[in-house]
């Protein structure tokens, strides 16, 4: 009954990747010209299955939050750790990362990508300096506080629908904050956009990192769909 309350109340949530056929992520293969339509379906689903991406805070700080902020410009003397949503706040499509240590420095207040500027929203903990959370304020980017040390990863979904109405939440990676959903158990598919390459290289990331545990849950092909360059997509849905 609780598990049924709170799918109810949460964000439904899809693991999305681009990957090889041998699994590894953000390889070579990723942007040539032989793989653009695969890499364009990957792109183009974000959006067509999800009301937002998220990312963990490596992957943000990477790709869409690349700046440094200097935190001692920062008045928090009248900030404690309490969520913070601006009024009116509204967005087509949303970027949330999940950034316990409030680390990724936003040089605006969204991403632009797959041609949606989504709204960035903060994901953090205690962790985060109130100086952080001050400068998120001065971006006016929202954020959520979840836990004390890590991520509450379902209080953090249950927020996200309640006060941005994200009824579904595609997580691109990297593969930690992808395997500590799965170890949640609040995975509900798996979307894998398969490139027509093999990495080959065993120091690449893969898309789930669970640091050796098995997870023991069980996923059924919902879908297969074959690309035109060759790749192909596959949806699995968890078994429960």
């Amino acid at each position: 009954m609780i598990k049924g309350v709170l799918m109810m109340e949460r964000a439904k949530v899809i693991i999305h990747m681009y990957v090889s056929i041998d699994g590894t992520i953000d390889g070579p293969y990723d942007g040539l010209e032989t793989t653009k339509v695969s890499g364009d379906f990957y792109d183009r689903q974000i959006f067509q299955m999800s009301d937002a991406n998220a990312n963990g805070a490596t992957t943000v700080a990477m790709y869409a939050a690349t700046g440094h902020p200097d935190l001692s410009q920062y008045d928090s003397s009248d900030l404690d750790y309490q969520d913070w949503v601006p009024d009116g706040l509204k967005s087509g499509t949303w970027d949330v990362s999940f950034d316990r240590h409030g680390r990724c420095g936003w040089t605006r207040n969204y991403f632009d990508y797959g041609g949606h500027k989504s709204h960035a929203i903060e994901v953090v903990t205690r962790q985060a300096p109130l100086a952080y959370l001050a400068f998120l304020q001065s971006m006016k980017i929202p954020y959520i506080v979840c836990g004390d040390q890590d991520i509450d990863l379902e209080q953090a979904l249950v927020k996200l629908k309640r006060y941005f109405g994200i009824a579904t939440l595609a997580v691109c990676g990297g593969g930690i904050i992808n395997g500590a959903f799965l170890k949640a158990g609040l995975v509900d598919q798996i979307s894998l956009v398969m490139a027509p390459y093999v990495s080959g290289d065993p120091q690449k990331k893969r898309a789930f990192n669970t640091f050796g545990q098995f997870v023991d849950q069980q996923f059924s092909i919902q879908n297969v769909e074959k690309l035109s360059d060759g790749g192909v997509h596959l949806l699995f849905q968890r078994v429960d």
